[in-house]
């Protein structure tokens, strides 16, 4: 288990998105290119979006993870699941000085959801004075390595979102004269709601 405080920083965003934009014009039935670059800045804001309901990162990018200090447990989770690997697991002392720990110390499961950093047999967590700023730092690889490996559930709400980002560009729908206005619901809420309970303990 971790501790608090923490924060979660995207060190390199995807390379790649979860849905072409071919695939997001079939969905949108737009045949023509005038709309090409909204489109694809659609897509990136979709699959954030996503990606913060759900609590899951959809494509591989770099995660740093930073903590006050280490767990008085043996593990930490790694929240953004799915976890691909460790990076690195740093802390830094009172001086300022960043010692890096061995990988002999820990061994990292991708296995559970979240991933984890778990100390090895007869290991312990370093023990030091620790910098007044967020001293321990995980790096990590989180996400599905390619798009056709993304659930097709969570893609499915990345396309929703975009229909409903590129048909209502307005917060609020506005009925006939007179009428209220009714914000518009999140109709991918069902598809997302069981990746967001899984990682629900961050």
């Amino acid at each position: 288990m971790a501790i608090a405080p923490w924060s979660l920083f995207t060190v390199t965003a995807p390379a790649a998105e979860p849905v072409s934009r071919s695939e997001a014009k079939t969905h949108l039935r737009v045949d023509t290119s005038d709309d090409d670059t909204y489109i694809d800045t659609l897509i990136t804001v979709a699959r954030r979006r996503v990606e913060a309901d759900s609590l899951h990162a959809l494509m591989s990018q770099t995660l740093e993870l930073r903590l006050a200090g280490f767990p008085l447990g043996n593990a930490v989770e790694l929240p953004s699941p799915p976890l691909q690997s460790v990076t690195s697991v740093k802390y830094t002392d009172s001086d300022e000085v960043t010692t890096t720990v061995a990988t002999t110390v820990y061994s990292t499961d991708v296995y559970s959801t979240p991933g984890r950093v778990v100390l090895k047999y007869g290991q312990s967590w370093p023990s030091f004075v620790a910098s007044p700023s967020n001293p321990v730092t995980i790096r990590y690889v989180a996400g599905w390595t390619s798009a056709g490996a993304v659930p097709a559930d969570l893609r499915q709400a990345v396309l929703l979102l975009i229909a409903q980002l590129y048909e209502q560009r307005e917060p609020v729908l506005t009925g006939n004269a007179g009428a209220a206005a009714v914000v518009l619901p999140l109709a991918y809420d069902s598809l997302i709601a069981e990746w967001r309970n899984r990682a629900r303990r961050w």
